[in-house]
């Protein structure tokens, strides 16, 4: 247990420490990506007007801002200002529910779907705050903007990498096994884990765990010689759904769809996902909901059981929003009147379709009909 015990094995994928904050800190209020995210979120008007002077006072205020931090906990007390900030101008409202349910003393392997790159983590942590639950460290593909400024902020907001870029079999398993001790070590430490039920976000808003990421969990019990169902004994696997009204990033979900089906791939610009990233947190999102299920009982002998029992709590815990039923009804060319009542919902997803190009509508619209059809689909079977 010594190695499971002792973070040097672990300095490159976990999350920095307090006693790394000071200088990671200042360096990272000076990067200019990070700045340019602030003005847009902070002064966009001033931004798009005056560029120069807003990133001069923003900056200016972010680097002061930034002296009064002297903790990790003093960093989440500040970016939890922001959260709130976020809610309030770019949604109609946050709901959470099923967060009673969960065990107040005891840590938790969170498993949520995947909409967005780092909302989906923020939102969960921000409703298991307000219900004074521990938070989370948040797993993160180490594909997310290739270092700099993306790997600076997940690893200052407690995240870990999950190596995922090894060039070999053997090196993507060591990979993996590293991952998987890591996570067992934070566990068994008393602190929860965050992770997507599979890698890269949902682009067609079908909610699905991969298996190879339960498997994954494993790795680190097999000197253990656990089967699954005692490993599931020993973890509080909780299942998690994340619903947006609006998906502020559907139209570029929508064009990389396009482009995978016309074309047979796609290939990502180097600053795709900070765009996503950015679009994401500024964009307008309607109403937003998470939904924490009860703890998975270890009643599933495979990762492949346990993954359906998953993908069944997630989707049957959807919050099922008028755009979903809206963009299904558009799909099947049904001439009824709009199911959208007027005002800002129906005002952004309309203009969110017609800024669309003609030919990737569809593949915008099935991302809002698919999680309607897995939720009648998912309660349909129980």
């Amino acid at each position: 247990m010594a190695a499971i015990n002792s973070l040097d094995e672990f300095d490159d994928i976990r999350p920095y420490t307090d006693e790394e904050l000071p200088e990671r800190l200042a360096t990272l209020v000076r990067d200019p990506d990070l700045v340019q995210m602030a003005c847009r979120i902070q002064a966009p008007v001033l931004y798009r007007l005056m560029p120069l002077p807003a990133r001069w006072i923003v900056g200016s205020a972010l680097r002061r801002r930034s002296r009064s931090i002297g903790s990790l906990k003093d960093l989440q007390s500040f970016l939890a200002s922001y959260v709130e900030r976020m809610i309030r101008s770019t949604t109609d409202g946050f709901s959470h529910s099923g967060a009673e349910h969960l065990p107040k003393n005891e840590p938790c392997l969170y498993v949520s779907n995947h909409r967005d790159i780092v909302l989906d983590s923020i939102l969960v942590n921000y409703a298991l705050w307000v219900n004074g639950v521990p938070l989370t460290q948040n797993a993160v593909g180490d594909n997310l903007l290739q270092g700099g400024l993306g790997n600076e902020l997940m690893r200052l907001n407690r995240s870990f990498t999950v190596i995922r870029g090894a060039e070999t079999r053997r090196a993507q398993y060591h990979a993996l096994l590293k991952t998987s001790r890591y996570i067992r070590r934070t566990l068994e430490h008393g602190e929860s884990i965050w992770i997507a039920q599979r890698q890269g976000r949902s682009k067609d808003g079908i909610d699905r765990t991969d298996p190879a990421i339960l498997k994954m969990f494993q790795l680190a019990y097999r000197s253990d010689q656990m089967n699954f169902d005692e490993w599931l004994s020993r973890v509080n696997v909780v299942p998690v759904s994340l619903s947006y009204e609006i998906d502020p990033c559907a139209p570029m979900k929508a064009h990389e769809l396009f482009v995978t089906e016309t074309t047979g791939s796609y290939t990502k610009d180097l600053r795709e996902d900070f765009r996503s990233i950015a679009q994401g947190i500024k964009g307008f999102k309607g109403r937003v909901h998470v939904s924490f299920s009860t703890p998975v009982q270890p009643l599933f002998s495979t990762a492949d059981e346990l993954a359906a029992q998953i993908d069944q709590q997630i989707c049957s815990c959807k919050k099922i929003f008028e755009t979903y039923r809206e963009a299904n009804r558009l799909l099947e060319a049904n001439s009824e009147a709009s199911l959208l009542a007027p005002g800002r919902i129906r005002h952004e997803f309309e203009q969110q379709l017609s800024n669309t190009p003609e030919e990737e509508r569809s593949h915008l619209l099935i991302q809002y009909a698919n999680q309607l059809e897995q939720y009648r689909h998912t309660n349909r079977q129980q």
